[in-house]
């Protein structure tokens, strides 16, 4: 049977890190196993699904580099890929189950419900339907049709409803019969429930693996009894494991930011956070923690997910975040670094600039800060804690032999200043980082300097390590 998974996000806001992993999963499942990824939004909770956020969901799985062959953006053979287009399906395969006894009419309000769920909880016994509608007589029924009562569809539980699957993830679960009562497959307002939809949608796009959260476990008694009544085989299923916050509570706001957008916002880079998402819960084969895509595609297998809990470690992501930004080439970091750079400088110059700062970053956001240096420069920082006599020096080795752009001319500049001071060590090194930077710590001062000096002719805004020192020098005392 050919591998088809499906991702299916409900439309109410953006990715959640939960379901950003979860998809993943999905993806690599089928890449894997040279399968097929399908997209089907689940948008029949008509008071918080839009559009906008459908659009969202799917501007963020791409962000993630993710790639599918069907669903509402690029259509397919078993369109339509929402829920809401789709109604006309549920009505046909709900009407097999009224036909086939399986399921039946239940005119029962909300309020009589309510009444029973109390009444049930009183006596200590589980809040199951008490079958009322499922004893009334064909009489009885037509004369409420007669008289227009709205009525919900309901699934009755069979006498052999004891339902066992071998989880791809948790192994052999079961449940009994006795711990389900008879459910709603229809509402009254003609909606179909969760459990109804989405095991229709699932036969009709062919669906081989169901990969999904751990939420979802307690559906799949009801989903399987549904597959058998229509005589439909059963996927395979796969239950993740849930994403907990470090006080290993689920993950919510109250922990940070939860949604791939947040991430992408605060300077995270997609290959780093598909590779995090990955190790929550999965373990590679050969213990590295650093992989592309490929290499995660080739390896990933079910049988290495963690059915445990994974804990959100920001920290670790922020530090597998700097590995990547680290190991990329300047080039490569430019056009994502020139969004949060306000000014407008030659490419060169830019890759200079990332390079110099890089190893220092951990999130794409750190880049102006230090970078904070070359635009921000504030004479009166450097005064309180650089005499004159060693301005002067400065002064007199710039003029003389002019601002070092390589290694060899930065040391020879470095010997000619102790030299002239006396000074050697941090009493030469920290005077003259805050002459030219105007801080105490910071990038190489042989890569600074020329990044400046070259920086000044470029760009209006950059001042130069030579006027840098004739400020700091104009506010010192006479």
């Amino acid at each position: 049977m050919p591998v088809r998974v499906r991702f299916a996000p409900s439309p109410t806001g953006h990715l959640h890190v939960g379901g950003a992993r979860t998809a993943i999963f999905n993806w690599l499942f089928a890449r894997h196993n040279g399968g097929e990824l399908i997209i089907r939004v689940e948008d029949t909770d008509q008071a918080r699904s839009t559009i906008e956020s459908e659009a969202m969901v799917l501007d963020d799985l791409r962000w993630l580099g993710l790639e599918w062959e069907e669903g509402p953006d690029v259509g397919g053979p078993h369109a339509p890929y929402r829920q809401s287009e789709r109604i006309d399906t549920y009505s046909d395969a709900a009407q097999r189950l009224l036909a086939s006894g399986a399921a039946y009419r239940c005119f029962c309000t909300e309020e009589a419900l309510e009444a029973k769920r109390k009444v049930a909880e009183a006596e200590g016994r589980p809040p199951h339907y008490d079958l009322t509608c499922h004893r009334l007589t064909p009489q009885q029924i037509s004369a409420r049709l007669a008289s227009w009562m709205p009525f919900a569809l309901r699934f009755h539980v069979p006498d052999d409803g004891d339902v066992t699957i071998d989880d791809l993830i948790r192994g052999q679960v079961t449940w009994r019969k006795e711990s389900l009562g008879d459910f709603i497959l229809v509402r009254s307002d003609g909606l179909p429930t969760y459990n109804f939809s989405v095991v229709v949608d699932d036969h009709d796009m062919e669906i081989s693996d169901v990969i999904r959260a751990e939420e979802h476990l307690t559906n799949t008694h009801r989903q399987v009894l549904i597959y058998r009544a229509l005589g439909w085989d059963v996927p395979r299923f796969a239950h993740v494991s849930l994403i907990l916050g470090p006080d290993r509570s689920k993950l919510s706001k109250r922990h940070g930011a939860t949604s791939v957008s947040a991430y992408a916002d605060e300077g995270f880079l997609p290959d780093a956070m598909v590779n995090y998402l990955i190790l929550l819960g999965w373990s590679t084969p050969d213990g590295r923690e650093i992989f592309d895509a490929q290499y995660a595609i080739e390896n990933f297998s079910l049988d290495r997910v963690n059915s445990a809990p994974a804990v959100f470690d920001r920290q670790k992501l922020e530090w597998l975040n700097g590995q990547y930004i680290h190991a990329m080439s300047a080039a490569a970091l430019r056009p994502m670094v020139r969004r949060y750079i306000e000014a407008d400088v030659p490419d060169a110059w830019l890759d200079d600039a990332i390079e110099l700062v890089k190893k220092s970053v951990d999130r794409l956001t750190q880049f102006p800060d230090q970078l904070h240096f070359v635009w921000r420069f504030d004479a009166a920082s450097p005064s309180r804690s650089v005499d004159r006599a060693f301005l002067k020096a400065l002064e007199t080795e710039f003029d003389a032999s002019g601002v070092p752009v390589d290694a060899d001319g930065y040391q020879a500049m470095v010997e000619r200043l102790k030299a002239a001071t006396g000074l050697k060590g941090k009493s030469l090194f920290m005077p003259l980082r805050m002459a030219v930077t105007g801080v105490e710590h910071g990038p190489e001062l042989v890569r600074a300097l020329p990044l400046l000096e070259n920086g000044s002719r470029v760009d209006p805004s950059i001042v130069s390590p030579r006027e840098r020192v004739r400020r700091i020098a104009d506010l010192l005392p006479s």
